[in-house]
Protein backbone atom coordinates (compact mmCIF):
# COMPACT_ATOMS: atom_id res chain seq x y z
CA UNK A 1 0.00 0.00 0.00
CA UNK A 2 1.28 3.47 -0.95
CA UNK A 3 1.86 5.76 2.16
CA UNK A 4 -0.43 8.64 2.33
CA UNK A 5 1.33 11.80 1.78
CA UNK A 6 2.57 14.65 3.56
CA UNK A 7 0.57 17.76 3.29
CA UNK A 8 2.87 20.16 5.53
CA UNK A 9 4.48 22.53 3.19
CA UNK A 10 8.44 21.82 3.16
CA UNK A 11 11.07 24.23 2.52
CA UNK A 12 12.14 24.72 -1.18
CA UNK A 13 15.74 23.65 -2.72
CA UNK A 14 18.19 26.49 -1.29
CA UNK A 15 18.54 26.92 -5.53
CA UNK A 16 15.02 28.34 -5.61
CA UNK A 17 13.95 31.75 -4.78
CA UNK A 18 13.37 32.68 -1.17
CA UNK A 19 10.81 34.57 -1.12
CA UNK A 20 7.52 35.87 -2.79
CA UNK A 21 9.37 38.62 -3.60
CA UNK A 22 12.24 37.25 -5.19
CA UNK A 23 10.37 35.14 -7.45
CA UNK A 24 7.35 37.43 -8.63
CA UNK A 25 9.11 40.43 -8.42
CA UNK A 26 6.30 41.70 -6.41
CA UNK A 27 6.40 43.70 -2.83
CA UNK A 28 5.08 41.32 -0.74
CA UNK A 29 6.82 39.52 1.91
CA UNK A 30 6.52 35.99 2.64
CA UNK A 31 8.33 32.68 1.98
CA UNK A 32 7.87 30.05 -0.29
CA UNK A 33 6.79 26.53 0.50
CA UNK A 34 5.84 23.46 -1.53
CA UNK A 35 2.71 20.89 -1.12
CA UNK A 36 3.55 17.42 -0.93
CA UNK A 37 1.94 15.04 -3.69
CA UNK A 38 1.40 11.26 -4.26
CA UNK A 39 4.40 9.09 -6.32
CA UNK A 40 6.98 12.07 -5.48
CA UNK A 41 4.86 15.29 -6.63
CA UNK A 42 5.00 18.56 -5.73
CA UNK A 43 2.88 21.75 -5.93
CA UNK A 44 5.11 24.80 -5.34
CA UNK A 45 3.51 28.02 -3.09
CA UNK A 46 3.21 30.27 -0.55
CA UNK A 47 0.94 30.76 2.65
CA UNK A 48 0.43 34.14 3.97
CA UNK A 49 -2.14 34.93 7.20
CA UNK A 50 -3.07 33.38 9.75
CA UNK A 51 -6.78 33.62 9.34
CA UNK A 52 -9.94 30.53 9.70
CA UNK A 53 -11.57 31.93 6.59
CA UNK A 54 -9.12 30.57 3.59
CA UNK A 55 -8.65 31.60 -0.20
CA UNK A 56 -6.99 28.56 -1.85
CA UNK A 57 -6.15 30.47 -5.26
CA UNK A 58 -5.74 29.64 -8.27
CA UNK A 59 -3.95 30.98 -10.74
CA UNK A 60 -4.66 31.05 -14.89
CA UNK A 61 -2.86 29.86 -17.43
CA UNK A 62 1.07 31.60 -16.75
CA UNK A 63 4.25 30.47 -16.82
CA UNK A 64 4.84 32.50 -13.47
CA UNK A 65 2.26 30.21 -12.21
CA UNK A 66 0.61 31.75 -8.80
CA UNK A 67 2.42 35.16 -9.12
CA UNK A 68 -0.06 37.05 -10.61
CA UNK A 69 -2.46 36.50 -8.00
CA UNK A 70 0.62 37.30 -5.00
CA UNK A 71 -0.48 40.77 -4.50
CA UNK A 72 -4.30 39.95 -4.02
CA UNK A 73 -3.30 37.16 -1.68
CA UNK A 74 -1.22 39.81 0.41
CA UNK A 75 -3.94 42.42 0.57
CA UNK A 76 -6.42 39.76 1.61
CA UNK A 77 -4.15 38.36 4.41
CA UNK A 78 -3.94 41.80 5.58
CA UNK A 79 -7.94 41.48 5.87
CA UNK A 80 -7.56 38.51 8.07
CA UNK A 81 -7.78 35.95 5.69
CA UNK A 82 -5.32 33.23 4.79
CA UNK A 83 -4.47 33.01 1.55
CA UNK A 84 -2.87 29.48 0.10
CA UNK A 85 -0.73 30.24 -3.14
CA UNK A 86 0.00 27.55 -5.64
CA UNK A 87 1.47 26.28 -9.07
CA UNK A 88 -1.06 23.89 -10.75
CA UNK A 89 0.54 20.81 -12.12
CA UNK A 90 2.14 21.69 -15.38
CA UNK A 91 2.69 25.41 -14.68
CA UNK A 92 5.12 27.39 -12.51
CA UNK A 93 7.90 25.36 -10.82
CA UNK A 94 5.41 22.46 -9.96
CA UNK A 95 6.79 19.52 -10.59
CA UNK A 96 4.01 16.61 -10.36
CA UNK A 97 3.83 12.55 -11.48
CA UNK A 98 1.67 9.57 -12.77
CA UNK A 99 -2.55 10.46 -12.61
CA UNK A 100 -2.12 13.12 -10.29
CA UNK A 101 -0.70 15.54 -13.00
CA UNK A 102 -3.71 15.48 -14.77
CA UNK A 103 -6.42 14.98 -12.01
CA UNK A 104 -7.39 18.70 -11.08
CA UNK A 105 -10.11 17.42 -8.31
CA UNK A 106 -6.79 15.63 -7.01
CA UNK A 107 -4.64 18.97 -6.61
CA UNK A 108 -7.17 21.31 -5.44
CA UNK A 109 -8.33 18.67 -2.68
CA UNK A 110 -4.99 18.55 -1.44
CA UNK A 111 -4.87 22.35 -0.71
CA UNK A 112 -8.33 22.03 0.77
CA UNK A 113 -7.46 19.20 2.85
CA UNK A 114 -4.04 20.87 4.27
CA UNK A 115 -5.72 23.91 4.72
CA UNK A 116 -8.87 22.20 7.01
CA UNK A 117 -5.60 20.28 8.65
CA UNK A 118 -4.58 23.41 9.50
CA UNK A 119 -7.31 24.75 11.46
CA UNK A 120 -9.36 26.41 8.55
CA UNK A 121 -13.14 26.86 9.36
CA UNK A 122 -13.96 27.78 5.96
CA UNK A 123 -12.33 26.65 2.88
CA UNK A 124 -13.01 29.00 -0.63
CA UNK A 125 -11.20 28.55 -4.01
CA UNK A 126 -11.04 31.17 -5.60
CA UNK A 127 -9.73 30.99 -9.74
CA UNK A 128 -9.42 32.91 -12.64
CA UNK A 129 -9.18 31.69 -16.15
CA UNK A 130 -8.03 28.58 -16.55
CA UNK A 131 -8.52 28.21 -12.62
CA UNK A 132 -12.05 29.29 -12.30
CA UNK A 133 -12.70 26.63 -14.83
CA UNK A 134 -11.32 24.07 -12.32
CA UNK A 135 -12.67 26.09 -9.45
CA UNK A 136 -16.09 25.66 -10.88
CA UNK A 137 -15.77 22.36 -12.35
CA UNK A 138 -14.31 20.17 -9.06
CA UNK A 139 -14.08 22.68 -6.48
CA UNK A 140 -17.46 21.69 -4.80
CA UNK A 141 -16.29 17.56 -5.26
CA UNK A 142 -12.57 18.36 -3.60
CA UNK A 143 -14.03 19.64 -0.28
CA UNK A 144 -14.87 23.44 -0.45
CA UNK A 145 -17.23 25.20 1.58
CA UNK A 146 -17.56 28.08 -1.32
CA UNK A 147 -16.58 28.72 -5.18
CA UNK A 148 -15.02 32.24 -7.21
CA UNK A 149 -14.67 31.75 -10.70
CA UNK A 150 -13.20 34.54 -12.37
CA UNK A 151 -13.33 34.65 -16.47
CA UNK A 152 -13.32 30.72 -16.12
CA UNK A 153 -14.20 29.58 -19.96
CA UNK A 154 -17.57 27.73 -19.91
CA UNK A 155 -15.48 24.47 -21.45
CA UNK A 156 -12.07 23.35 -20.13
CA UNK A 157 -10.28 20.28 -21.30
CA UNK A 158 -10.06 17.55 -18.83
CA UNK A 159 -13.02 19.08 -16.24
CA UNK A 160 -17.14 19.45 -16.48
CA UNK A 161 -18.26 22.44 -18.25
CA UNK A 162 -19.42 25.19 -16.70
CA UNK A 163 -23.26 23.67 -17.04
CA UNK A 164 -22.37 20.25 -16.16
CA UNK A 165 -20.94 21.43 -12.74
CA UNK A 166 -23.29 24.05 -11.91
CA UNK A 167 -26.19 21.44 -12.08
CA UNK A 168 -24.34 20.13 -9.03
CA UNK A 169 -23.06 22.74 -7.35
CA UNK A 170 -24.83 23.60 -4.23
CA UNK A 171 -21.97 25.43 -2.12
CA UNK A 172 -22.34 29.07 -2.12
CA UNK A 173 -21.39 30.48 -5.96
CA UNK A 174 -19.97 33.15 -7.21
CA UNK A 175 -18.84 34.31 -10.73
CA UNK A 176 -17.85 37.00 -12.78
CA UNK A 177 -16.90 37.29 -16.26
CA UNK A 178 -16.86 40.43 -18.47
CA UNK A 179 -19.60 40.84 -21.45
CA UNK A 180 -16.73 41.08 -24.04
CA UNK A 181 -15.08 38.47 -22.87
CA UNK A 182 -16.40 35.87 -25.60
CA UNK A 183 -13.73 32.99 -25.42
CA UNK A 184 -15.08 32.79 -22.19
CA UNK A 185 -18.77 32.36 -23.83
CA UNK A 186 -20.73 34.45 -21.00
CA UNK A 187 -23.94 33.87 -21.79
CA UNK A 188 -23.10 29.80 -21.06
CA UNK A 189 -21.76 31.47 -18.07
CA UNK A 190 -24.98 33.20 -16.45
CA UNK A 191 -27.16 30.90 -17.54
CA UNK A 192 -25.17 28.22 -15.27
CA UNK A 193 -25.14 30.21 -12.55
CA UNK A 194 -28.99 30.61 -12.77
CA UNK A 195 -28.82 26.95 -13.08
CA UNK A 196 -27.17 26.32 -9.79
CA UNK A 197 -29.16 25.32 -7.15
CA UNK A 198 -27.04 26.91 -4.29
CA UNK A 199 -28.91 28.95 -2.14
CA UNK A 200 -26.57 31.54 -2.51
CA UNK A 201 -24.83 32.37 -6.17
CA UNK A 202 -24.23 35.73 -7.84
CA UNK A 203 -23.22 36.36 -11.31
CA UNK A 204 -21.32 39.50 -11.99
CA UNK A 205 -21.05 41.43 -15.59
CA UNK A 206 -17.68 43.63 -14.89
CA UNK A 207 -17.08 46.23 -17.52
CA UNK A 208 -13.72 44.34 -18.82
CA UNK A 209 -10.66 43.38 -17.40
CA UNK A 210 -10.23 39.41 -17.93
CA UNK A 211 -8.96 36.97 -15.29
CA UNK A 212 -7.59 38.35 -11.90
CA UNK A 213 -6.78 41.10 -13.97
CA UNK A 214 -10.66 42.39 -12.62
CA UNK A 215 -9.27 42.32 -9.40
CA UNK A 216 -6.36 45.02 -9.45
CA UNK A 217 -6.76 47.08 -12.29
CA UNK A 218 -4.20 44.68 -13.96
CA UNK A 219 -1.06 46.29 -11.61
CA UNK A 220 0.65 44.09 -9.90
CA UNK A 221 2.94 46.62 -7.63
CA UNK A 222 0.25 49.38 -7.03
CA UNK A 223 -3.07 47.60 -7.25
CA UNK A 224 -6.55 49.91 -7.06
CA UNK A 225 -8.83 47.09 -5.64
CA UNK A 226 -11.99 46.76 -7.83
CA UNK A 227 -15.52 46.16 -5.91
CA UNK A 228 -15.15 42.94 -7.61
CA UNK A 229 -11.62 42.69 -5.83
CA UNK A 230 -14.15 43.49 -1.77
CA UNK A 231 -17.26 40.97 -3.49
CA UNK A 232 -14.64 38.20 -3.45
CA UNK A 233 -12.92 39.06 -0.37
CA UNK A 234 -16.68 39.23 1.29
CA UNK A 235 -17.27 35.59 -0.33
CA UNK A 236 -14.24 34.33 1.05
CA UNK A 237 -15.77 35.80 4.55
CA UNK A 238 -18.72 33.97 4.11
CA UNK A 239 -20.56 36.96 3.76
CA UNK A 240 -22.73 36.13 1.02
CA UNK A 241 -25.60 39.02 1.37
CA UNK A 242 -24.75 40.34 -1.71
CA UNK A 243 -25.70 37.49 -3.50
Amino acid sequence: MAATPSRTPQPLPLSTPASIAQRCLVPVEGGLTSFAGPEGSTMTGAVLGDGADVAVLLHQTSAAGFCGFATYADWVASKGVRAVLVDLCGWGRSACKGGFAADAEAQVRLLVDWAREHGARRVTVVDASMGGAIALGVGQRAGADAVVDLSGPAVWQGIPTAGEAAKETTVPLLLAVAPGDRGMDPPALRAAVKAAPAQHKRFISTKGSHGWDMLGGGALTEPVWSPLAHDVLAWVKGDYRTG
